[in-house]
Formats: structure tokens, sequence, C-alpha cells
């Protein structure tokens, strides 16, 4: 029960990040909100890595308007913040990052996003319990990856198909990255 609370504390603590997106907004509306998305999603998929949790996720994700500021390379990414709850009682995660979209043909998109997660699932099986259904993430804060391909429709809304991957990398935490995928289909909603 405490975990679910952290992460729900986490979601609203990389929220406050979203508010930095208002300063660098050039455009004349007022919100700093520019989409929503909820989606349902494959638990660990095994796509990067081998597959032990299972169920289904439910996500939830908001992106604020673009930074409209000089990054050079970086483009106009717009921040995000999102969660993806397990159903089955596996690992939930808490996340926040960048997504940059690029337009295709047809009304069609594709997002990469790029950011950090907090999650509730085990960094380290215990010496006693090394037998078990739950990854090992090394550590409670992970890189987060997306990709997502989608299609606009009636102007706002849209559907897409979207594939995170977490992991530490090996870059720090213990000995274990597992890492963690999931894939699933998303409603978006734009402003």
């Amino acid at each position: 029960m405490i975990k679910r609370y952290q992460i729900i504390v986490l979601t609203l603590f990389f929220g406050c990040f979203g508010y930095d997106a208002l300063a660098f907004d050039n455009k004349t509306n007022a919100s700093f909100i520019s989409e929503v998305k909820t989606g349902i999603t494959s638990h660990d998929v095994g796509v990067f890595g081998r597959k032990k949790e299972d169920g289904l996720d439910s996500s939830f994700e908001i992106l604020f308007r673009e930074i409209n500021y000089n990054l050079l390379w970086l483009g106009t990414p717009r921040p995000h913040i999102g969660s993806n709850i397990n159903m089955g009682g596996d690992t939930s995660q808490a996340y926040a990052g960048v997504t940059w979209n690029y337009k295709l043909p047809k009304k069609m998109f594709f997002n990469f996003s790029w950011g950090l997660s907090y999650h509730n699932g085990d960094k380290k099986h215990s010496a006693t319990n090394v037998i078990t259904d739950k990854k090992e993430l090394g550590s409670s804060l992970l890189f987060r990856e997306a990709a997502e391909v989608g299609w606009n429709f009636y102007g706002k809304d849209s559907i897409s198909i979207r594939l995170d991957h977490i992991s530490n990398a090996n870059l720090w935490g213990e000995e274990t990255n597992e890492g963690l995928d999931t894939l699933g289909i998303f409603y978006g909603y734009r402003f």
C-alpha cells in the first residue's frame, strides 16, 4: 500500500516540472497542458528481455506545451508526466520526461520519448527468495524510453500504439538490470 502512495506522490512531484513549459510557451492559449492520453498496455512483453511479470497496465499521460526555447539540436520537445499501473499487483511506475513529435503523411505521427521512471517493483531479490515471478530492476529510479506510432482524427483525437522500456542501463543500483517493456494502445485528446 505504501508503494502505491509513493508512485502517486512522485507522479504529482514530476508534474511540477510541467510548469516550466508555461514559461517557454509563446502561444496565446493560457493552458499549459497540450494533450492527455489514456490507454491499456500489455505488461512485460519481453521485447528487450525475458518475460517474467504479466497482466495489463492502466496508463495515463499528460503532455505539456512545447518548450519553445533554443535547445539547438534538441528541437522543441513537450514535457510529459504519466503512470503505468499494473492491475495484477506487479510492477507499476510513475514517469516524467520529454516527447518529440514528428508528423507523417495521412494524419499519421511518430513520437519518441525519453525520461526517468520510478517504480514499486523489486530491485534485487533476497537470498531466501531467488525464485520469483518479479523482475529484478536494480534500482528504483530508471531510464524510460518510448516509441509511438499513431493516427490523428476529428482534428483533436488520436489513436496510437506505444512500446516503452524502463531500465537502469547498468549504470547504477544493484548488479541486476532485467528491464521492463510494455506495449499498448492509447487514445489521446489535444487541447
